[in-house]
């Protein structure tokens, strides 16, 4: 790193910090907006550990957005969270309908579609963990709160949450009658409705119905077509129910159904002279950071059709009985399904060379019961039992216009060759844990906590290329394999006064192994892949000053990436001439710190602020080919820095209150795909959002841009076929939301 990038980025810091002390570092972003009446921020109650807690109470890194600071932000969907927690990169991977997500924290994530791959990060929506990228982009309606929790979280929630969780809670219904309604527009004619009524029936039934509609013309122009791409509709209903028989007992019902149709997503062509497409086909990209259609919202796609769709339908069922005061038992019942198709041109060119038909069903089903003891004695627990299972099912055509490289003298050039592959795959899941605080005084607390989790998954077949699948590895007699893992935590903490608390934590994270869904030879679809682990070990800080008009929060961990799964896009000699196979292939270390500061210096004015540093390296990877040191990679999504500061002005204003927003988000330069090619890499990021308010009583008119620097960064790269000895097929990409714009009229009731 050169000197005056070294400069830029310790005057970033500085900026974030606001002259904070350097050894503290904050581990929460506050509710903001809301203030307590002596001038000071607000306490904030988070469910982190699945009880409420007071957020400056918690051993742990946490970033909490509450329902105050959601209605003021104009998030579209969980990716516009990215800017709420330092370490924290969150793209759409661009890769079909239903917004499948690629999110990394602490540069610990995944960027593959499939769903037999499983997540690095948790979405848990009311309490049910998503256990698929597709569908894990939420979108920003209905909700009552968001907490990012970062490192490990495998002790409450479980496999698939090694670099952690973000826990998202939607308005229930309320006993009172009220509701409110929101409308916009904005550029690209995007239209957004979407609204709540809460109805009660009588002191123990409440009734709540909300709903979604959005429709927008798409961001590219596809100069192949001669029409825009990309343009999509969005509609969702959730009615809710709520009954309370009693004080001590209380049940919760929530249906939601949701469908969304657009244009398949757009891709870019950034094949270099030494690849495939470029070399025999000659479709090559501009330049090393151009495509080849010249510009990254113009694209060449042929395939691009207006019957791409994601239906998705959701069952929440919670059961809450207080046993007595200090007890609580809690059953949670999580139902999830997806029906999606998409046809996708993945070449990103004016030819057919590589498009895919993916008609894909996936449904999961889980149970939790957990007892909650948090009485006012030294010791507080959470024990519970835990249930699992998916099944995924994808029915995939390719269609492949390059079958004369493959088979030369075989295939005329020109000729599209179809390969239909059917994949299916089920996975159950158990487990126990349990999380217990002793304060063996006012001062120090310590807490212990382990989880037990067995994880069977199978996989079956359907590939012509293979005759060896009739005797083991078809839909009737498919692959199997389990693994099991204990995953503990121990953390101490010591308060020094009610405004300043350090801990320290050591905890563990697991991701599930399993088996390849994209797999064209026998040895790679029958080989599974083993689970991989995170110890993390972490020190941090949680503190309040001035007459709590600043808090101030921090966080240093050091964390031990083991037996690193890699998933790889290598060639294979039939099919669709390549295959992605996951490897347990490295190992990693990972070193960084975390500060937070909210303040509110005088009333009316409020200052966020977070910085991110990030030191990633592989410790032990060696080529499964020739064994040659790949060390010198970096990870994927694994920025040296992200920062934020966001300021909120607020004044009164002809009766009622106005108030203006501003957010700059930072984003080092990274890697997106596996050899960390140039033409898919990231230079550093600078993303700007404002808004400007005006409230009187139940009425808010707002004037918002998001992405106001019109930042135009890939946010997926994927090199198709390479290895370090051959530059593969090609290289696609796919680009961020340009600049957005609009009014917003809310009403409530």
């Amino acid at each position: 790193m050169d000197k005056a990038r070294m400069n830029a980025k310790l005057a970033i810091a500085i900026a974030a910090a606001l002259g904070a002390p350097l050894g503290a570092e904050v581990t929460q972003a506050q509710d903001v907006q809301v203030q307590v009446e002596s001038g000071g921020l607000e306490e904030v109650v988070v469910t982190a550990r699945k009880r409420e807690e007071n957020l400056q109470d918690l051993g742990t890194a946490v970033s909490a957005m509450g329902q105050a600071e959601l209605n003021r932000r104009f998030d579209v969907d969980l990716q516009d969270f990215a800017n709420a927690a330092p370490n924290v990169v969150i793209d759409d991977l661009q890769q079909g309908p239903g917004s499948p997500a690629a999110i990394a924290i602490r540069g610990i994530g995944t960027t593959d579609v499939e769903k037999n791959f499983d997540p690095t990060v948790g979405v848990v929506v009311d309490g049910v963990f998503i256990g698929a990228n597709s569908g894990a982009m939420l979108k920003a309606i209905d909700l009552q709160s968001v907490e990012i929790l970062r490192g490990p979280q495998g002790t409450l929630f479980g496999r698939n949450s090694i670099a952690g969780v973000i826990n998202v809670t939607r308005q229930r219904p309320q006993t009172e009658f009220g509701g409110g309604v929101r409308l916009g527009y904005g550029n690209y004619d995007d239209k957004q409705l979407d609204g709540y009524v809460n109805i009660p029936m009588g002191e123990q039934f409440a009734f709540k119905i909300s709903g979604a509609y959005r429709e927008r013309d798409g961001y590219f122009d596809n100069l192949t077509l001669g029409r825009e791409s990309g343009e999509m509709e969005y509609k969702s209903i959730s009615p809710s129910l709520m009954w309370r028989p009693s004080d001590s007992l209380e049940f919760y019902y929530r249906y939601d159904d949701s469908q969304q149709d657009q244009d398949a997503n757009t891709v870019q062509n950034m094949a270099q002279p030494n690849q495939v497409f470029c070399d025999r086909y000659l479709q090559c990209a501009q330049g090393v950071t151009t495509p080849q259609s010249g510009d990254r919202y113009d694209v060449l796609q042929n395939g691009d059709r207006h019957d791409s769709f994601f239906d998705s339908e959701m069952h929440i069922f919670n059961a809450r009985w207080d046993i007595s005061d200090a007890n609580r038992l809690e059953y949670l019942f999580g139902y999830f399904t997806t029906d999606e198709e998409v046809y996708q041109d993945w070449d990103g060119t004016p030819l057919t060379l590589y498009h895919t038909e993916r008609p894909a069903v996936y449904t999961q089903r889980s149970h939790e019961l957990r007892l909650t003891h948090d009485a006012d004695g030294a010791l507080t627990y959470t024990v519970g039992a835990y249930v699992w299972n998916s099944s995924y099912r994808i029915d995939l055509l390719s269609e492949i216009g390059f079958a004369d490289f493959l088979f030369p003298g075989v295939v005329l050039p020109g000729t599209v060759v179809p390969v239909p592959q059917t994949v299916q795959q089920h996975t159950d899941s158990y487990a126990a844990f349990v999380e217990a605080d002793y304060a063996f005084n006012d001062a120090w607390t310590l807490t212990l906590g382990g989880r037990y989790t067995k994880d069977e998954k199978d996989s079956g077949l359907i590939d012509p290329t293979m005759p060896q699948l009739a005797t083991l590895g078809s839909l009737d007699n498919p692959f199997e394999e389990e693994w099991d893992e204990f995953t503990p935590k121990a953390g101490l903490r010591y308060r020094v006064s009610p405004d300043l608390m350090f801990f320290g934590l050591y905890s563990k994270g697991y991701r599930s192994g399993g088996f390849s869904g994209r797999a064209n030879t026998y040895d790679a679809a029958s080989k599974p892949y083993d689970p991989e682990t995170v110890d993390n070990y972490e020190i941090g800080m949680k503190s309040e000053w001035m007459d709590r008009r600043l808090r101030l929060n921090a966080s240093a961990y050091f964390m031990k990436y083991d037996n690193k799964q890699e998933e790889l896009s290598e060639q294979a000699p039939v099919g669709t001439g390549q295959q992605t196979v996951v490897l347990n292939a490295s190992s990693a270390e990972i070193t960084g710190l975390e500060i937070e500061l909210l303040t509110t210096p005088f009333d009316g004015f409020t200052l966020s602020a977070s910085l991110g540093l990030l030191d990633s390296e592989y410790k032990d990877f060696a080529d499964p080919i020739d064994g040659r040191d790949l060390t010198f990679l970096k990870l994927r999504r694994a920025p040296d820095m992200t920062a934020t500061i966001a300021p909120t002005y607020e004044w009164d204003m002809l009766g009622g209150q106005m108030w203006v927003t501003a957010s700059w988000h930072y984003i080092d330069e990274l890697e997106l795909t596996f050899y960390n090619t140039p033409q898919s890499q990231n230079p550093e990021q600078n993303i700007f959002d404002a808004s400007l308010n005006y409230q009187f009583n139940n009425t808010t008119v707002s004037a918002y841009g998001m992405n106001l620097s019109d930042e135009d960064s890939w946010s997926v790269g994927f090199d198709v076929g390479a290895s370090l000895d051959f530059a593969g097929l090609w290289t696609y990409t796919a680009t961020r939301p340009p600049r957005t714009y609009g009014f917003r009229l809310t009403q409530k009731f």
